[in-house]
């Protein structure tokens, strides 16, 4: 799918409702209509609602349980910077965010499988560079200056769940199957953060964040709650994410903004140099003979047959 260089974001007003388009590099214009949000086709959509100021960000691709691409990517950080812009110089009145997949099935079932076996194609620096660049994509979440709930209907699988732990608070449907870093399972090292994220969203290393990760193990919405790795659990997270949401959103904006920096600056410590550790290797991994064994193994639904450690 092509990237779309601007975004419509609509507006609730008492009354009626407004949609205006923002564009990366002009002023937001404003017409009054009924139109959705987005684009048919769009993977990523913003809806704000102006009298609560409470904003939302959903995953849009359901048919593939809402996957990370480069696509969605590209269209993610196309949120994520015009909001930073626009909640910076007060072109949207925004106090808090939800994050969400599209549907009750899935936040993100994590990178897309096609996509993955491809990159055995590459050399070692290139998928380095592209898994950086990928990263980023979805990790300038943290760079947009209000605080953002990831809503967990469903599970947030590999990239997904590092796009989850990214989000500053998260709740948690009551599910068996919510948050997994299964990336030694498909064959690769963590990515999008995770070594980094979990570490911290844990407290600090853990012994069940090393089992977690060496493991694939998909944690229930039980353990993500008493793991504290979530806020909330209930049988509806997002409706749990909006009530955090307004909670946050009747505070003082400046006070909340400028403790979000503080605690942001302390938990970002060291997260570039874990990017670029996972990057580089998960790079090495696809490098490998056996590449592609695991994802085809988990789409298949079988036991992978991994080479030993010092095949190629």
């Amino acid at each position: 799918m092509s990237f779309i260089p601007s975004l419509r974001i609509a507006r609730r007003l008492i009354g009626h409702r407004q949609s205006f388009r923002l564009a990366s590099s002009s002023a937001a214009t404003v017409t009054d209509d009924t139109t959705t949000t987005t684009a048919p086709g769009d993977l990523v959509r913003w809806d704000l609602d102006t009298s609560s100021n409470i904003g939302t960000i959903t995953l849009s691709s359901p048919l593939t349980f809402n996957a990370l691409t480069v696509e969605m990517g590209q269209e993610f950080s196309q949120v994520c910077r015009t909001l930073e812009r626009e909640l910076t110089t007060g072109g949207v009145e925004c106090h808090a965010i939800v994050l969400s997949g599209e549907g009750d099935k899935a936040f993100s079932a994590g990178g897309n499988f096609d996509w993955l076996r491809s990159l055995r194609n590459n050399s070692v620096h290139q998928n380095a560079d592209l898994m950086l660049q990928f990263y980023h994509s979805f990790l300038c979440i943290r760079k947009v200056p209000v605080p953002v709930i990831a809503a967990l209907q469903g599970p947030a699988i590999g990239a997904g769940a590092g796009l989850a732990l990214a989000c500053d608070m998260r709740t948690a449907a009551d599910k068996p199957k919510i948050l997994g870093f299964t990336f030694a399972t498909l064959g690769i090292h963590s990515g999008m953060g995770g070594s980094h994220l979990l570490n911290k969203s844990l407290g600090g290393p853990a012994a069940i964040m090393n089992e977690i990760l060496f493991t694939g193990k998909v944690l229930s919405g039980k353990e993500c709650y008493d793991l504290k790795l979530v806020n909330r659990l209930s049988d509806d997270a997002k409706a749990d994410a909006y009530t955090l949401a307004d909670q946050i959103a009747k505070q003082h904006p400046v006070a909340v903004r400028t403790m979000l920096k503080t605690v942001r600056s302390q938990q970002d410590v060291g997260l570039e140099a874990a990017l670029q550790r996972e990057a580089l290797s998960q790079a090495v991994c696809y490098n490998r003979v056996d590449w592609g064994e695991g994802v085809d193994a988990v789409a298949e639904k079988r036991e992978p047959n991994f080479d030993g450690y010092h095949s190629h």
